[in-house]
């Protein structure tokens, strides 16, 4: 995947910079090794030190003022340009997820039990990829904030860092995230013809106390599998019919556990679940009614219940201008047939909690090229073409430029 065919369609694609395409396809090959050693040496969240050590190394090496441990593990640099102007954020995270890496490369995880099956090795070449750029072609106007965020597949990295100052000295005036995905194919990008990019990921424990006993005799109990089945029920009708159809919400149930033998009908049975919303008033709907649902129903058939409601990041917002920018340096770079427009996604994602302080925006870039790119993300074998770095660092320097260099907003 490193190597460039002469006739790989990047080559051609010169847009209105020439410039910045060249430099793009001269650093291709140290992004690659940068990515997969990044690949070959994930991190858990808030565990990030060797990442969080050569980010910081790169980017001091590139001649940018450094901030480390923001938000414990973060990095934060900053390249200030030749006249002063506004600042643009970027945002990448580095934490990869507890499970095993089972791609048939070099590079696989040497680290049993974490992988970047996520993309967040990717995420972070891109925005060195970008650092760079600008150390070599230089920064004319404005600030470049870039943060490289800890902790996002636990979804409190965003929100540590912006608690530690991450969005102080200097704000920024818009900033930019991405993220990889295998249903989009290499040289593509989505994005949501929504105000809303992804869902807010909230998360439930719901214990249902009754009153065991012997389930041959059911009347001596109040029993708390049956008043669960029931609330569960209920829950999915809070969507159906409580939620406007036009808009999102989602509610699954992940775990269920009670009892101890199948004669026994137990005292207690506690759920697990996660509430996936997009629009704000839509997320205090469902959790209102998920509350009064499961003590009412508990209450009606004798027993009671206990519903802790954990509310995690919020949706990613998508600001109108930054999205016009993005489309516009888009179609300038690679053609207007290079954007996807899709329906939000119900996924999480902690980007939202820098979107809901700042004016941003949020895309898909796209990784895959065949089968060995086409698993899903969280997969084990997931993986990615690398030629997405050459559109992801090309978008995002020209975006953060344009901005920069825009009179007016």
């Amino acid at each position: 995947m490193t190597k460039l065919k002469d006739n790989d369609v990047f080559h051609k694609l010169k847009g209105l910079d020439p410039v910045l395409h060249d430099t793009v396809l001269s650093i291709y090959e140290e992004l690659v090794q940068i990515r997969r050693d990044f690949r070959k040496h994930p991190e858990l969240s808030f565990q990030e030190y060797r990442t969080a050590s050569i980010v910081g190394d790169y980017l001091r090496r590139w001649g940018y003022d450094v901030e480390e441990e923001v938000g414990d593990t973060g990095v934060i640099g900053l390249l200030q340009g030749e006249e002063e102007g506004k600042v643009f954020g970027l945002r990448a995270d580095m934490d990869a997820l507890p499970m095993n890496d089972e791609i048939e490369q070099d590079y696989k995880s040497i680290n049993e039990g974490a992988a970047h099956t996520c993309g967040h090795d990717m995420h972070m070449a891109n925005l060195l990829g970008v650092a760079k750029v600008f150390s070599i072609l230089g920064l004319k106007k404005g600030t470049l904030k870039l943060i490289f965020q800890p902790a996002e597949e636990i979804g409190v990295g965003a929100k540590r860092m912006i608690d530690q100052g991450a969005l102080e000295n200097p704000k920024m005036d818009m900033m930019a995230g991405l993220h990889v995905h295998p249903t989009v194919g290499v040289g593509k990008f989505s994005i949501s013809a929504s105000t809303y990019s992804g869902a807010a990921a909230d998360f439930f424990q719901l214990d249902v106390h009754g009153k065991g006993g012997h389930a041959a005799y059911p009347h001596l109990t109040v029993d708390p599998v049956t008043i669960t089945s029931q609330i569960l029920v209920a829950f999915q009708q809070i969507v159906s019919r409580k939620v406007n159809p036009i808009d999102s919400a989602v509610i699954s149930v992940g775990n269920i556990n009670g009892g101890t033998k199948n004669n026994i009908i137990p005292e207690k049975v506690t759920v697990k679940g996660t509430v996936r919303t997009l629009d704000p008033e839509v997320r205090e709907l469902v959790s209102s009614h998920m509350k009064k649902i499961a003590s009412s129903i508990a209450e009606s058939y004798g027993g009671s219940c206990d519903l802790q409601y954990n509310y995690g990041p919020p949706s990613i917002k998508i600001d109108e201008d930054a999205k016009q920018l993005f489309i516009e340096s888009a179609i300038e770079l690679f053609g207007k047939e290079t954007i996807k427009y899709s329906q939000p996604s119900m996924g999480g994602e902690d980007f939202s909690s820098f979107s809901q302080e700042v004016p941003s925006f949020f895309f898909r870039l796209g990784t895959n090229s065949g089968k060995s790119t086409a698993y899903s993300n969280h997969n084990p074998k997931f993986n990615v073409d690398e030629r997405a770095l050459l559109y992801g660092v090309t978008i995002l320097t020209h975006l953060t430029d344009k901005f920069l260099n825009k009179e007016a907003f």
